[in-house]
Protein backbone atom coordinates (compact mmCIF):
# COMPACT_ATOMS: atom_id res chain seq x y z
CA UNK A 1 0.00 0.00 0.00
CA UNK A 2 1.09 3.39 -0.58
CA UNK A 3 0.82 5.70 1.98
CA UNK A 4 -0.51 9.00 0.70
CA UNK A 5 2.11 11.02 2.91
CA UNK A 6 4.71 10.28 0.56
CA UNK A 7 2.99 12.80 -2.21
CA UNK A 8 3.26 15.19 0.64
CA UNK A 9 5.97 18.17 -0.06
CA UNK A 10 7.53 20.65 2.18
CA UNK A 11 8.25 24.38 1.38
CA UNK A 12 10.79 26.82 2.94
CA UNK A 13 9.22 28.73 5.68
CA UNK A 14 10.56 31.85 4.65
CA UNK A 15 8.81 31.87 1.32
CA UNK A 16 5.01 31.78 2.68
CA UNK A 17 6.31 34.26 4.66
CA UNK A 18 7.30 36.68 2.08
CA UNK A 19 4.34 36.21 0.11
CA UNK A 20 2.05 36.73 3.46
CA UNK A 21 4.25 39.94 4.40
CA UNK A 22 3.69 41.25 0.53
CA UNK A 23 -0.09 40.69 0.44
CA UNK A 24 -0.50 42.36 3.43
CA UNK A 25 1.10 45.08 2.85
CA UNK A 26 -0.64 45.39 -0.92
CA UNK A 27 -3.96 45.23 0.60
CA UNK A 28 -3.78 47.99 3.05
CA UNK A 29 -2.15 50.36 1.21
CA UNK A 30 -5.34 49.60 -1.35
CA UNK A 31 -7.72 50.33 1.61
CA UNK A 32 -6.92 54.21 0.92
CA UNK A 33 -8.12 54.03 -2.50
CA UNK A 34 -11.72 53.93 -0.87
CA UNK A 35 -10.71 57.69 0.64
CA UNK A 36 -11.16 60.39 -2.56
CA UNK A 37 -10.91 63.78 -2.48
CA UNK A 38 -14.12 65.50 -2.90
CA UNK A 39 -14.51 66.86 -7.03
CA UNK A 40 -16.69 70.01 -6.65
CA UNK A 41 -17.76 72.51 -8.93
CA UNK A 42 -19.28 75.82 -8.69
CA UNK A 43 -18.90 78.44 -6.11
CA UNK A 44 -16.62 77.24 -3.84
CA UNK A 45 -17.00 78.27 0.24
CA UNK A 46 -14.96 77.08 3.05
CA UNK A 47 -18.30 75.87 4.58
CA UNK A 48 -18.89 74.20 1.32
CA UNK A 49 -15.56 72.26 0.81
CA UNK A 50 -15.71 71.75 5.05
CA UNK A 51 -18.88 69.91 4.40
CA UNK A 52 -17.73 67.50 1.69
CA UNK A 53 -14.73 66.51 3.50
CA UNK A 54 -17.17 65.69 6.15
CA UNK A 55 -19.43 63.31 3.79
CA UNK A 56 -15.97 61.19 3.80
CA UNK A 57 -16.38 59.89 7.50
CA UNK A 58 -18.18 56.68 6.64
CA UNK A 59 -14.95 55.89 4.20
CA UNK A 60 -12.57 56.89 6.69
CA UNK A 61 -13.97 55.15 9.59
CA UNK A 62 -13.88 51.80 6.81
CA UNK A 63 -10.62 52.45 6.37
CA UNK A 64 -8.87 53.28 9.66
CA UNK A 65 -11.55 49.77 11.08
CA UNK A 66 -10.23 47.34 8.19
CA UNK A 67 -6.31 48.72 8.83
CA UNK A 68 -6.30 48.32 12.15
CA UNK A 69 -7.67 44.56 11.76
CA UNK A 70 -5.34 43.63 9.01
CA UNK A 71 -2.50 44.79 11.00
CA UNK A 72 -4.10 42.29 14.19
CA UNK A 73 -4.41 39.72 11.63
CA UNK A 74 -1.11 39.75 10.33
CA UNK A 75 0.22 40.23 13.93
CA UNK A 76 -1.40 36.95 15.25
CA UNK A 77 -0.46 35.22 11.84
CA UNK A 78 3.35 36.46 12.44
CA UNK A 79 2.78 35.11 16.40
CA UNK A 80 1.57 31.69 14.99
CA UNK A 81 4.04 31.74 12.22
CA UNK A 82 7.48 31.79 14.60
CA UNK A 83 6.09 29.14 16.21
CA UNK A 84 5.63 26.76 13.05
CA UNK A 85 9.05 24.43 11.63
CA UNK A 86 7.87 23.70 8.38
CA UNK A 87 5.16 24.14 5.90
CA UNK A 88 3.45 21.05 3.92
CA UNK A 89 0.44 21.38 1.53
CA UNK A 90 -2.28 21.61 2.69
CA UNK A 91 -0.95 24.00 5.39
CA UNK A 92 0.31 25.94 2.05
CA UNK A 93 -3.07 26.11 0.84
CA UNK A 94 -5.11 27.11 4.12
CA UNK A 95 -2.79 30.20 3.70
CA UNK A 96 -3.32 30.55 0.32
CA UNK A 97 -7.11 30.61 0.65
CA UNK A 98 -6.96 32.91 3.94
CA UNK A 99 -4.88 35.44 1.79
CA UNK A 100 -7.74 35.22 -1.03
CA UNK A 101 -9.67 36.73 2.11
CA UNK A 102 -6.75 39.32 2.97
CA UNK A 103 -7.11 40.56 -0.13
CA UNK A 104 -10.68 41.03 -0.33
CA UNK A 105 -10.93 43.48 2.38
CA UNK A 106 -10.04 46.53 0.26
CA UNK A 107 -13.17 45.74 -1.79
CA UNK A 108 -15.41 44.95 1.71
CA UNK A 109 -14.10 48.21 3.12
CA UNK A 110 -15.15 50.45 -0.07
CA UNK A 111 -18.46 49.13 0.36
CA UNK A 112 -18.79 49.68 3.69
CA UNK A 113 -17.58 52.61 2.99
CA UNK A 114 -20.04 53.93 0.38
CA UNK A 115 -22.92 52.56 1.33
CA UNK A 116 -22.55 51.47 5.32
CA UNK A 117 -26.49 52.34 5.67
CA UNK A 118 -27.46 49.36 3.90
CA UNK A 119 -27.42 45.74 5.54
CA UNK A 120 -25.91 44.16 2.76
CA UNK A 121 -22.70 46.05 2.83
CA UNK A 122 -22.37 45.13 6.40
CA UNK A 123 -22.77 41.79 6.17
CA UNK A 124 -20.26 41.28 3.32
CA UNK A 125 -17.52 43.21 5.69
CA UNK A 126 -18.49 41.19 8.70
CA UNK A 127 -18.51 37.62 6.82
CA UNK A 128 -15.16 38.76 5.20
CA UNK A 129 -13.74 39.00 8.24
CA UNK A 130 -15.29 36.11 9.84
CA UNK A 131 -13.55 34.32 6.87
CA UNK A 132 -10.59 35.52 7.88
CA UNK A 133 -10.84 34.75 10.98
CA UNK A 134 -11.70 30.93 11.03
CA UNK A 135 -9.50 30.42 8.43
CA UNK A 136 -6.57 31.74 10.85
CA UNK A 137 -7.73 29.21 13.55
CA UNK A 138 -7.85 26.33 11.45
CA UNK A 139 -4.45 27.04 10.19
CA UNK A 140 -3.20 27.03 14.05
CA UNK A 141 -4.85 24.00 14.52
CA UNK A 142 -3.73 22.01 11.33
CA UNK A 143 -0.41 22.90 12.44
CA UNK A 144 -0.64 21.65 16.04
CA UNK A 145 -2.26 18.43 15.01
CA UNK A 146 0.33 17.52 12.11
CA UNK A 147 3.17 18.19 14.41
CA UNK A 148 4.56 20.77 12.12
CA UNK A 149 5.45 23.44 15.07
CA UNK A 150 8.82 23.97 16.73
CA UNK A 151 10.23 21.54 19.12
CA UNK A 152 10.57 24.17 21.41
CA UNK A 153 7.45 25.75 20.95
CA UNK A 154 5.93 28.50 23.14
CA UNK A 155 2.81 27.22 24.69
CA UNK A 156 2.16 30.73 26.38
CA UNK A 157 2.32 32.53 23.03
CA UNK A 158 0.14 29.91 21.20
CA UNK A 159 -2.59 29.32 23.33
CA UNK A 160 -3.17 33.12 23.59
CA UNK A 161 -3.17 33.46 19.84
CA UNK A 162 -5.55 30.73 19.96
CA UNK A 163 -7.83 32.64 22.34
CA UNK A 164 -7.42 35.83 20.50
CA UNK A 165 -8.75 34.20 17.44
CA UNK A 166 -11.90 32.37 19.33
CA UNK A 167 -12.83 35.58 20.79
CA UNK A 168 -12.16 37.75 17.23
CA UNK A 169 -14.89 34.93 15.71
CA UNK A 170 -17.56 35.29 18.25
CA UNK A 171 -16.94 39.03 17.66
CA UNK A 172 -17.26 38.27 14.44
CA UNK A 173 -20.07 36.73 14.21
CA UNK A 174 -22.04 39.50 16.55
CA UNK A 175 -21.37 41.58 14.18
CA UNK A 176 -23.22 39.75 11.47
CA UNK A 177 -26.01 39.34 13.30
CA UNK A 178 -25.85 42.91 14.20
CA UNK A 179 -25.75 43.58 10.62
CA UNK A 180 -29.84 42.76 10.28
CA UNK A 181 -30.15 45.23 13.45
CA UNK A 182 -28.58 48.22 14.15
CA UNK A 183 -27.09 48.09 10.32
CA UNK A 184 -24.63 51.26 10.09
CA UNK A 185 -23.23 50.23 13.28
CA UNK A 186 -22.46 47.15 13.33
CA UNK A 187 -19.17 47.56 12.99
CA UNK A 188 -18.37 49.23 15.86
CA UNK A 189 -18.60 45.60 17.84
CA UNK A 190 -15.01 45.19 16.80
CA UNK A 191 -13.92 47.84 19.02
CA UNK A 192 -14.46 44.86 21.88
CA UNK A 193 -11.19 42.86 20.49
CA UNK A 194 -9.21 45.73 22.78
CA UNK A 195 -10.35 44.82 25.92
CA UNK A 196 -11.21 41.33 24.99
CA UNK A 197 -7.54 40.87 24.31
CA UNK A 198 -6.39 43.00 27.29
CA UNK A 199 -8.68 40.88 29.53
CA UNK A 200 -7.07 37.17 27.77
CA UNK A 201 -2.96 38.31 28.83
CA UNK A 202 -3.85 38.13 32.42
CA UNK A 203 -5.39 35.08 32.09
CA UNK A 204 -3.58 31.38 32.47
CA UNK A 205 -3.40 29.57 29.22
CA UNK A 206 -2.86 25.81 28.64
CA UNK A 207 -1.35 23.83 25.60
CA UNK A 208 -3.58 20.89 24.66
Amino acid sequence: MVNSESFDFYIPKHRLETLVDGIFAIAMTLLVLGLAVPHLSGQLTNAIIQDSYYSLYPSFFAFVLSFILLATFWNTHHRIFNQIKIINNTLLWITLIWLLFIVIVPFSASSLGEYGSYIFPNVIFNLNMLAIALLLYINLNYAIRKNLMQEKVNKTLINYSKKRNEAFILIALLAVMLSYIIVSSSTLVYILFLPIYAALRKLPHHYA
